[in-house]
């Protein structure tokens, strides 16, 4: 049977993301290992501390000799977050759709809303501060609503533009958050800036994860 160091390694070692991380010191070796600790026990049929699985990924980032390694060349410039948002989802009736204008015009230009909107084939995807809903569902009423969730933060991440075509750069600001089990709802990317909505309980803390990883 494997020892639990064995076991770590054998998982550790098939999940690249987890690997690249250690590696680069970024990964919470305690999230990690509580995530990864139940495929341990059903190998090992033991009771298997979280300790002894951080140990162990210590001990094999020791044994890959990785001497400080710079972190991900991707920068942040600077993170902010929005809150309270509301996210709206609409089956789509009509491309485009009149009803965004109004939607627009009832903005008023005013920069301290926020709203951004994810247009697909079937879907229209609405993200707005919440204090302004009622103006998306006054102009949309005609529409069928799929989902509407409240309770949502905006982490927008501010980035050189020369960054835009950086290889990977969503998927490492992705990873960073999935390997610290911080989930997220969507993600949107402009010219400079990377969305990210999640849940306002996780935000403080993807934020410091973010903060951490990447400035």
């Amino acid at each position: 049977m494997l020892t639990v160091s064995q076991q770590v390694w054998s998982i550790i070692s098939k999940d690249n993301v987890a690997l690249e991380y250690l590696k680069n010191d970024l990964l919470n070796t305690t999230g990690y290992a509580k995530l990864i600790i139940p495929r341990i026990e059903k190998q090992t049929l033991t009771k298997i501390s979280i300790g002894s699985v951080v140990t162990s990924l210590a001990r094999i980032k020791q044994k890959l000799n990785i001497a400080a390694i710079d972190k991900p060349k991707f920068k942040i410039e600077d993170i902010s977050l929005k809150l309270p948002i509301t996210e709206l989802v609409y089956k789509k009736n009509q491309n485009p759709n009149p009803d965004l204008s109004l939607i627009y015009a009832g903005l008023d230009g005013n920069e301290s809303v926020h709203f951004n909107i994810v247009n697909v084939a079937d879907e229209l995807d609405l993200f707005i501060s919440s204090s302004r809903v009622n103006l998306v569902e006054k102009h949309l009423k005609d529409s069928t609503l799929i989902i509407k969730e409240a309770n949502l933060s905006a982490l927008i991440l501010k980035y050189d533009p020369d960054f835009r075509n950086y290889p990977g750069m969503g998927v490492q600001v992705l990873n960073l958050l999935a390997v610290n089990s911080i989930t997220f709802v969507e993600c949107l990317t402009t010219y400079s800036e990377f969305i990210i909505y999640i849940q306002q309980d996780l935000a403080n803390r993807a934020m410091e994860v973010l903060k951490e990883g990447f400035m």
